[in-house]
């Protein structure tokens, strides 16, 4: 899992430099989801590996480390924000890049500093990049409950968490912002279903048991999906999926609140990726280990990649890049996640030499 996890990083750095060549390429231009679901998928099944076992045995020390856990998914996104929020600051005073200051909802820094500043601690204010880990916080300090309902039953918390997407979608149910208007660009209530499913995805492999296992027809019909996804993207064929007066729920494509099209294009895509072989030899190649090593510190590379990636969008808001300088800096901000791994990789090895030799 840890190479797709840094396959997925690398796709969402790209795609938080708007505009580059490189964006092309990336997942979200052959199907209707892109990493970020990916991520929230993985993020899940790594819960259910880390803390199911754990929490069976001892719910409170469990909970203790889950909750810890999500209060340093707490500092880094606050510590990223401030670091970002200096970067656009620099730039809209020095580089005149106001536009993207009010794309990323920088403005109201400017406006009403102190009541953003409590926002930003509440979460309820969040720049625009920067909303992926406020959700993965909210969600892993929630799994405790998810944990509690997967220890009656699996069932049972997928059937609780499909009916909280699908009333939370239908009838517009969000977390509010403030100070600004509006809600959470990703809404916690709809992501938290593909978090479940990869939660119980992470529980059923702990176990060593197949949580979908192999079907001929499953496996057709996801490659079928799979490819109307990508024919409907690649030729902007959009209205092959407009089905009369359905809800945007069922039909649509708005990211923030997991569309059925959406949650059906990762499934699939994960399901795919699970079954064939080939994909885990892949996986397991020694040449492609600098991804799977961006994978096992994920949290500290997608940290250095929220900040590299906004350092490049004032940059590129006030100058104009060739493409031999957009494709550099976009690899010098690659080469600065894997450095950061590299050096949080050593550093986890030295500690467990340590730790043996005592």
């Amino acid at each position: 899992m840890d190479f797709f996890r840094g396959l997925a990083l690398v796709m969402i750095f790209i795609n938080h430099v708007p505009g580059n060549m490189l964006e092309a390429v990336t997942s979200k231009n052959f199907g209707f989801s892109d990493a970020a679901e990916a991520f929230v998928l993985m993020s899940g099944m790594s819960a259910g590996l880390a803390y199911s076992n754990a929490y069976a045995r001892d719910r409170i020390n469990a909970v203790a480390r889950i909750l810890r856990r999500a209060g340093r998914l707490y500092g880094v996104h606050l510590l990223t924000t401030v670091l970002a929020v200096i970067v656009l600051m620099t730039g809209h005073d020095f580089l005149g890049t106001t536009a993207l200051s009010e794309r990323v909802n920088m403005m109201s820094y400017l406006e009403a500093p102190w009541t953003t500043a409590l926002g930003v601690l509440t979460m309820t204010h969040q720049l625009g990049y920067f909303n992926i880990l406020p959700l993965y916080m909210l969600l892993l300090a929630a799994t405790p409950v998810f944990l509690a309902l997967a220890a009656r039953s699996r069932v049972l918390l997928l059937s609780v968490s499909v009916s909280i997407w699908a009333i939370a979608g239908w009838n517009n149910i969000n977390l509010p912002n403030f100070p600004t208007d509006g809600s959470w660009f990703l809404n916690p209530f709809s992501w938290q279903l593909i978090y479940c499913i990869g939660l119980c995805a992470g529980i059923s492999a702990k176990k060593g048991e197949t949580f979908v296992g192999y079907s001929p027809v499953l496996m057709t019909v996801a490659i079928t999906y799979l490819g109307f996804s990508m024919f409907v993207i690649q030729g902007q064929n959009y209205e092959l999926t407009a089905w009369g007066d359905s809800p945007a729920l069922l039909a649509g494509f708005d990211k923030g609140i997991l569309p059925l099209p959406r949650l059906m294009h990762a499934l699939a895509l994960a399901y795919v990726v699970s079954q064939i072989a080939v994909f885990r030899t892949i996986a397991g190649s020694a040449k492609l280990a600098a991804v799977s090593l961006l994978g096992k510190q994920g949290l500290a590379v997608f940290a250095w990649g929220s900040l590299a990636a906004i350092v490049l969008q004032v940059l590129r808001e006030a100058y104009v890049f060739s493409s031999a300088v957009e494709i550099t800096t976009l690899m010098i901000g690659l080469a600065i996640q894997y450095a950061v791994a590299q050096r949080l990789e050593t550093a986890k090895v030295v500690v467990k030499k340590q730790a043996r030799v005592a």
